[in-house]
């Protein structure tokens, strides 16, 4: 009897120590998934593209593969929602369903942003021009159009020869697109306004066009809006506004800016300079085109 006691007192107290080491192991893979997951950042989905689409594009979820990154994002040194600056799973439909055209070329492999859509449709040139732009395709072949490397965003001249006449069309022009054929260019669209409009689509019309490519950074406007040459010699000059010390200053009569000091050292005379007035007022800005910009001189 008293042996069956002891054997039951013995088993009970086994029993709580199997508890006791029960309750210790769940506590134990408790605090370990407790410290995982405090140590693994939370993560989220964001879309990249599949391939290349042109502006214009409807962007459809089959166009896309998901991605799994980081739910923030360090910038500047501070913690940034990825919803702040990709679509990500949580936010796609909504953000989809609000803007859901491609404002800019997406290439494969590159993440959505909200940034990239917009709510108004067009092709990809629509996509690209300045608002109140118009775009103008022109023939060009590799000859006329310069090279057969000329591309979306290139900077033109555009020269018009009719009536035995050469004529600086229009400057500094923005390419939009450049269709080539087997052949290489066979056409090139520029961003015009409406002024600009007529006059290439007349020149397109009654003579023959010839771009060339220039420096948007550089590029040096002439005086006389469109400068003319015939077999003569020129009937509008193309004299150029000249950059130099920080101020602009114009000089018809020959392609160096004397300097004080080439001027004391009798690089020109006082009589030169009764004679080019004109010539030397300092202006406030080069380009012409830009309705903006206010020609000054000091002495009006």
């Amino acid at each position: 009897m008293a042996g069956n006691v002891r054997e039951e007192l013995k088993m009970a107290k086994n029993r709580k120590i199997l508890i006791v080491l029960l309750l210790a192991l769940i506590m134990m893979i408790a605090a370990a998934f407790a410290v995982y997951y405090a140590l693994t950042p939370s993560r989220t989905t964001i879309f990249v593209f599949d391939q290349n689409y042109p502006a214009g594009t409807q962007v459809t979820r089959e166009m896309l593969i998901g991605v799994q990154v980081d739910s923030s994002l360090i910038i500047g040194g501070s913690s940034v929602p990825v919803e702040d600056r990709y679509i990500t799973g949580n936010n796609f439909n909504s953000v989809i369903q609000a803007a859901s055209i491609l404002r800019t070329d997406a290439y494969g492999g590159t993440a959505i942003m909200s940034s990239m859509l917009t709510t108004t449709g067009g092709n990809a040139i629509e996509q690209r021009m300045r608002q109140n732009a118009i775009a103008i395709t022109i023939p060009a072949t590799n000859v006329t159009g310069v090279t057969s490397e000329l591309s979306y965003g290139s900077r033109v001249n555009v020269y018009a020869s009719y009536n035995a006449e050469t004529v600086l069309l229009l400057q500094n022009m923005r390419v939009l697109r450049v269709t080539r054929g087997t052949g290489g260019l066979s056409s090139v669209t520029l961003e015009v306004n409406v002024e600009e409009s007529l006059k290439l689509v007349h020149a397109q019309a009654y003579g023959l066009i010839h771009l060339g490519i220039v420096d948007a950074h550089g590029y040096q406007y002439t005086t006389e809006e469109h400068p003319t040459y015939n077999i003569t010699g020129f009937t509008v000059p193309a004299d150029i506004y000249y950059q130099t010390g920080g101020q602009t200053v114009f000089n018809p009569e020959e392609d160096d800016l004397l300097s004080e000091d080439e001027d004391e050292a009798g690089g020109r005379s006082d009589e030169d300079y009764e004679e080019s007035s004109f010539s030397e007022q300092i202006i406030d800005v080069i380009d012409p085109r830009n309705p903006t910009d206010i020609f000054v001189s000091p002495n009006n």
